[in-house]
Parts: C-alpha cells; sequence; structure tokens
C-alpha cells in the first residue's frame, strides 16, 4: 500500500464530543507530506470504520491516499478504539439511541474537516463493514455536498431478519443491560462469519486469505472483541435503516456512489447482497452507481492478497469524481 511520496508525519489526533452527549470521540488526520497539497488537497476522505475494530487499522489506506494528494480523515465510533472510555468497554453501546448517536458523528467530524479547507474541496465517505451501514444510512438524510460515496464490504440482509435481530438484542439488553456479552447474539451474527471458510486457520479467516493480515488483527488488542446485547441492537438497528426502501429513495440523485467487496465475503453474501444493494439503489434513481466485485477477495479488501488493485481502482475512481 505504500510507496514513493509516502508521508513521513503520523497522523495528527483529532477529537470531539461525541453525539451522545457525554463521550469523547477520538480520530486521527492524516495531511499530504506537500505543503501545497496539504493546503489545498484533491479530496477529502473520510473513513467510517467497521464492527471490532479502530480507525489505526486504515493507516497504510490513509498514507496511500495522502501520498497521492488526499487528506483522509476518520474516528473510532462508540465503544470502539480510543472512543471507549476504557478496554473493558469495546464493544458496548446503548440500546436506544446508539445508532442515531454514531450516525451523527459522522456528521461532527465532516463538518469539523471541512471547515479547515476551502468550500470547493471535494469530500468523500468511505464506509466499510459496519461502517458502510453507517455510511448508507447517513447518506439518506445528510449526502447533499458530497462529491462521492464508497460502500465497502456491505451488508444485505433481508429487512424481516434485521428486524427480528434487532428485538432480540433490544430484549436481551432491556433484561441483562446493555453491557452484557451474550454468546448466542455473536454466534447469530459476525460469530457465523467464521464458520464461512472451510479448513479456517483461526476463527478470523472470513477478514482475509493474507495470513499476515490476520494474525495482525488477531494480535491487535482492540481489535476482535464482542459487542455487547446493546452493541448488537445498535448493529442490527444500523442495517435495517440501511436497507429500507426509504433510505435508497432518500440518497441525492446525482451522488455518485460506488460499491466494492469481495466476492467471497460472507458479509455480502458472496456479492450477492452488494449486487443487490448496488441495484436497489440505481432502481432508486441514483444516476451514478458503480459496482465492483473482486474475485476470490474476502471481506476486508484493503487487507487482501491482490489490494494494490483495489487501491489503483479507488484512487482512479476519486480522480474521476475530484
Amino acid at each position: 500500500m505504500t510507496g514513493a511520496g509516502r508521508p513521513e508525519a503520523a497522523p495528527t489526533p483529532l477529537g470531539f464530543r461525541s453525539s451522545d452527549g457525554a463521550t469523547a470521540a477520538r480520530g486521527l488526520l492524516w495531511q499530504p507530506a506537500d505543503a501545497a497539497s496539504a493546503a489545498r488537497p484533491r479530496g477529502i476522505v473520510q473513513v467510517v470504520h467497521g464492527m471490532s475494530e479502530h480507525i489505526g487499522r486504515y493507516d497504510e489506506l490513509a498514507r496511500f491516499l495522502a501520498s497521492h494528494g488526499f487528506v483522509v480523515c476518520g474516528h473510532d465510533h462508540l465503544g470502539h478504539g480510543k472512543t471507549a472510555p476504557d478496554p473493558a468497554l469495546r464493544g458496548v453501546m446503548p440500546a436506544r439511541g446508539g445508532a442515531d448517536a454514531i450516525v451523527a458523528d459522522v456528521g461532527a467530524l465532516r463538518s469539523i474537516v471541512s471547515a479547515r479547507y476551502a468550500r470547493d474541496v471535494p469530500y468523500f465517505l468511505l464506509g466499510h463493514s459496519m461502517g458502510s451501514l453507517v455510511t448508507r444510512v447517513y447518506l439518506a438524510g445528510h449526502g447533499e455536498g458530497l462529491a462521492g460515496a464508497v460502500i465497502c464490504g456491505t451488508a444485505g440482509q433481508p429487512l424481516a431478519v434485521c428486524k427480528a435481530g434487532n428485538l432480540l438484542a433490544r430484549t436481551l439488553a432491556a433484561v441483562r443491560g446493555d453491557d452484557a456479552r451474550i454468546p448466542l447474539l455473536h454466534a447469530l451474527a459476525d460469530g457465523a462469519f467464521s464458520r464461512s471458510v472451510r479448513g479456517a486457520r483461526t476463527p478470523f479467516d472470513w477478514l482475509s486469505r493474507d495470513e499476515e493480515a490476520v494474525d495482525a488483527f488477531i494480535a491487535d488488542e482492540a481489535c476482535g472483541f464482542m459487542f455487547s446485547a446493546g452493541g448488537y441492537a445498535t448493529l442490527t438497528e444500523l442495517a435495517f435503516r440501511a436497507g429500507r426502501p426509504a433510505a435508497f429513495a432518500a440518497v441525492p440523485k446525482g451522488l455518485p456512489v460506488l460499491f466494492i467487496a469481495g466476492d467471497a465475503d460472507p458479509v455480502g453474501d458472496r456479492g450477492r447482497g452488494v449486487e443487490n444493494a448496488a441495484t436497489r439503489m440505481r432502481a432508486a434513481g441514483v444516476a451514478d452507481v458503480t459496482l465492483r466485485l473482486y474475485e476470490g477477495m474476502r471481506h476486508e479488501i484493503f487487507n487482501e492478497i491482490g489490494r494494490e488493485q483495489v487501491l489503483a481502482d479507488l484512487l482512479a475512481w476519486l480522480d474521476a469524481h475530484a
């Protein structure tokens, strides 16, 4: 992911008050090494990270984009990374209001970062996995003014499944508390993905065929934690909102949208769920929708074997819309 022109400076920490009203959200900002590009970037890419990880995992992607003149930013969601007030609270989110706060925090960071640059600098969102659901919900209410959105590794569960999962998670959260860790919820949700790879070496082989990338994920103490009941209630509510016909209909019709995923990704039903989401967005009248499925790749295509092609395609798409 790296190479000549890679920025030498470390990302700059940034922070803001989360929309939950109580939490200090923590994030990072990457800028091009060239002073002129840093002052006047080709565009801004805000990364919305996935479930049970943190924004620091996107350092190589961010450095790659920064080396090509883009500013990159992102923050740790509620219950994730450095935004979680204590490592023991990673995965804990409120069953009621968690989805609203996570979506609103995307808008809060967008306002903070966009204010640093000229108003005509193109602004993009890139949401991965759970972050793709957050991004899709955000686009339905606040997509105006964006130059484009990248929906990476998204899910396409039927609304009835999302609703049932949400009801179960909310009920368990009400009985046992938002912070209760319930193996049943894990087994029905992300835990099920570990069974999608035959002869898997680890429970996280579904993330990537690159063993080093999988091992790095496992070794990262801020990754791979189980969501609480409140966390699963938040996740399933995001999935339900993202899949509603009204959400597709509310996306600005002129917004360019790029769907990318591996065709062996269990989260997107091996491409079928991703293709369905792209088709529904086109049917809702969004004129510029592109779908790219990468052969053999699993969930984390930026950490996959052959990711150089993914990065090249992403850069070309950003260039074409910046």
